[in-house]
């Protein structure tokens, strides 16, 4: 039985900004070619590791195990964001991926488990439960649990974190001015927000950020199964993709063409 195809999109305006977003997504896989292949790559690892942590019987992990689908979803979907032109909107994202592989991380460490993974768990159950979670998962300490685990990775999640806030994922100012684009004529100096931004140079920086992001977090749930990244060698996979990334970001020069939508 064949497949059945979705209608074209419609001639109104948020219908044009599906199609457009639509069309960047697909000309980015083709015109950035090599990052596009890192991602692939990239996914598979996600799954890869899915797959090695799935049938783990700790009943304190398994927060941490649903987190690590929530960290393959942000990553998907950021990546989904920048290819389309919104590489500022990707920022948020990828900020909290971040967050939440350090969640994983200082529940998977509690040394009085699974005390931590109950507080998380027991949010919303009062004002107070809400107080003490709110208390125990701030940035500061669930950054403080990598630190003291693996000082070197999380000094460089910490430098994206600090990356991400500063060009989209709080409302800076050059995150919002990274889109503006002025025009001048004799009677009007014109000043555009894009949308879908053209600019050659902020796809692949987002691009860039998630797979340095996602590599970041793999790494974190290799502190939490060391042996069983060890045996399946998910942890060789890991120190693949840092070789891949640096080659690819490196070499990579050219840059794709995309359609652009406008507000102002």
């Amino acid at each position: 039985m064949s497949e059945k195809q979705p209608p074209d999109w419609g001639d109104d305006p948020l219908s044009r900004f599906f199609s457009d977003a639509e069309y960047n997504d697909r000309a980015a896989a083709v015109n950035y070619a090599p990052i596009y292949a890192l991602l692939q790559h990239v996914h598979a690892m996600f799954r890869q590791v899915e797959g090695v942590i799935e049938r783990d019987r700790q009943s304190h992990l398994l927060v941490p195990r649903l987190l690590l689908v929530r960290i393959h979803s942000a990553f998907l979907a950021a990546i989904r964001l920048a290819m389309s032109g919104q590489a500022t909107e990707s920022f948020p994202v990828l900020r909290s991926a971040i967050e939440q592989a350090w969640y994983a991380l200082h529940i998977a460490k509690d040394p009085k488990a699974p005390e931590r993974a109950n507080t998380w768990l027991s949010r919303n159950v009062d004002i107070s439960s809400k107080a003490k979670c709110k208390s125990e998962f701030t940035v500061a300490k669930v950054r403080s649990t990598h630190e003291g685990l693996d000082p070197a990775t999380a000094g460089e999640l910490q430098e994206r974190y600090e990356n991400l806030i500063e060009f989209g994922a709080h409302p800076n100012q050059l995150g919002v001015f990274a889109s503006v684009k002025k025009t001048k004529s004799d009677k009007l100096v014109d000043y555009k927000v894009g949308i879908l931004a053209s600019d050659s140079i902020a796809v692949p920086f987002a691009l860039r950020m998630a797979v340095a992001v996602a590599v970041g977090a793999l790494k974190v749930f290799k502190l939490i199964y060391p042996e069983r990244f060890g045996i399946t060698g998910a942890d060789l996979g890991i120190q693949r993709l840092v070789v891949e990334l640096n080659a690819v970001f490196k070499r990579y020069a050219r840059m794709a063409p995309s359609r652009q939508e406008s507000n102002g």
